[in-house]
């Protein structure tokens, strides 16, 4: 006599024990992202504290330059990325001190080449943007590589084993640390050596910090060559994403070095430091908990999409809505907080931060691929991004000035994330009609705050963005 069947699982159950599978413990992961966010934010608030207090201690011009050299040591970092981190957090032997080590032994090799073409690029970087102050100050940053090879892969270890509260605040403490040295140095030496200083101070001191985050006898110099197998063919993919990610978040700061004054470059970090701000953000959430977490489940495709998505659609909601209140009084606080040198930021900010809702769009969906092991297709977004930058960039500044440039940041970024997003769906990941109302009614938002502000007397309305964009910049 055969067993009468089980009667099946109703919708919502399956919908819950899916949710449970990919969060494990609903409390341990609003746990994890309540630091995430706590410390972020805090991070976040100290770095743009920062950030005006320097405004208002030094020179446009110094903060140009300073933004130039700083994405010329992100390139030297992102070009050579071969993902010795991604690999600890995504390997299965990740924990063992064979692999971590290893893994650290070629990032100290890594730092040390850096250094050496660094010192060896010099010369052509200087004669190229015509700048004879980079032929000091290039070298003078160059050992910021040495220390970031030698800083220790405990960061990754704790990101792999989820312990975010541990992170968070090392994270916070650093920065902490780095501007408390920034502000010092500015306020007691105004000049460009008060930011090289305060760069490589920031950096050395939570390097050597980071060897206590767990057993520093553990460090040891390795090189297993089935860990060093293992970390190249994963990071074949890591190298061309980070240096198609590089160019396509960079090449807009590299371009106006030698196509604008380096007063209005200044003018503009200062408004790329607030947008980039918010989208760094999520792809804070996205490296330290949605990549781990979908790394170590076993679900896939439409599983894995009925977990997310109630979540995904709660923080991309809170996310419209402070976005667009945002985008709405972007020129009002910068007129608010910085004096009459950097009031164009006004608008280039409203700008960029409209272009972050994409921005945040495809940080979710990079942290999805790369957890189900695709960082091609995550490569290949960020290609068809650089794609539309370079074209559109060299073709529309000349000829229709910066904020017409600024708008083909915004297409790229939507190209960008329409990439992900057909990718997502052909592996079951799609959420085309979830981000679809949320981007409408983030316009719809926008609308809403800016005209609600016009009434309360704050800004000028939407009218008011297009004399502001009438406005040409000096």
């Amino acid at each position: 006599m055969t067993e009468p069947r089980k009667p099946a699982a109703p919708a919502a159950g399956r919908w819950f024990a899916a949710v449970r599978g990919f969060a494990g413990s609903r409390q341990a992961l609003f746990g994890a992202a309540g630091w995430i966010t706590l410390t972020y934010v805090a991070q976040q608030f100290l770095r743009l504290f920062t950030n005006i207090i320097l405004a208002w201690l030094l020179a446009p011009a110094l903060l140009g330059t300073m933004l130039l050299i700083n994405t010329l040591r992100t390139a030297g970092e992102l070009l050579t990325d071969v993902g010795v981190g991604q690999s600890i957090v995504n390997n299965r032997r990740g924990n063992e001190p064979a692999f971590y080590n290893t893994a650290w032994t070629i990032q100290i090799v890594r730092g040390l080449i850096l250094y050496v073409i660094a010192m060896a690029l010099t010369v052509p970087i200087a004669r190229g943007y015509d700048n004879p102050e980079l032929l000091v100050l290039l070298p003078a940053v160059a050992p910021v590589f040495i220390l970031t090879g030698l800083t220790s892969p405990s960061r990754f270890l704790l990101q792999k084993q989820l312990e975010i509260r541990k992170l968070a605040l090392f994270d916070l403490a650093s920065a902490v640390f780095g501007a408390l040295v920034q502000i010092a140095l500015a306020y007691y030496m105004p000049t460009i050596w008060a930011l090289i200083w305060g760069l490589l101070i920031g950096t050395a001191v939570p390097a050597v910090a980071s060897f206590f985050l767990i057993d520093w006898r553990s460090h040891h110099l390795r090189w297993e060559g089935e860990a060093v197998r293992a970390i190249l063919h994963f990071g074949k993919w890591i190298f061309f994403s980070s240096l198609i990610y590089f160019l396509a978040m960079n090449f807009d700061r590299l371009y106006f070095a030698s196509a604008v004054s380096l007063t209005l470059l200044g003018i503009y970090g200062i408004a790329r430091t607030f947008a980039d701000t918010v989208v760094q953000f999520f792809q804070r959430i996205g490296n330290l908990l949605i990549f781990p977490k979908v790394s170590a489940t076993a679900q896939r495709g439409q599983d894995l999409q009925r977990a997310i998505r109630p979540v995904r659609l709660a923080t991309l909601l809170l996310a419209a809505v402070s976005l667009a209140f945002a985008v709405a009084i972007a020129d009002i606080f910068v007129y608010f907080v910085y004096d009459p040198r950097y009031h164009a930021a006004g608008l280039i900010l409203a700008i960029l931060l409209f272009g972050s809702w994409f921005g945040i769009l495809a940080a979710i969906a990079d942290a999805m691929m790369m957890g189900i092991g695709k960082p091609s297709v995550v490569a290949f977004s960020n290609a068809g991004k650089l794609a539309v930058i370079v074209v559109a960039l060299t073709w529309v500044l000349p000829r229709y000035g910066m904020n017409a440039a600024l708008l083909a940041f915004v297409f790229a970024d939507a190209v960008r994330y329409a990439m992900l997003a057909w990718q997502k769906r052909s592996v079951g990941l799609s959420f085309l009609r979830q981000d679809a109302a949320l981007t409408i009614l983030f316009v719809l938002l926008i609308i809403f705050f800016r005209e609600a502000t016009m009434l309360a007397g704050w800004t000028t309305g939407v009218g008011g963005w297009l004399e502001q964009a009438r406005q040409p910049y000096e």
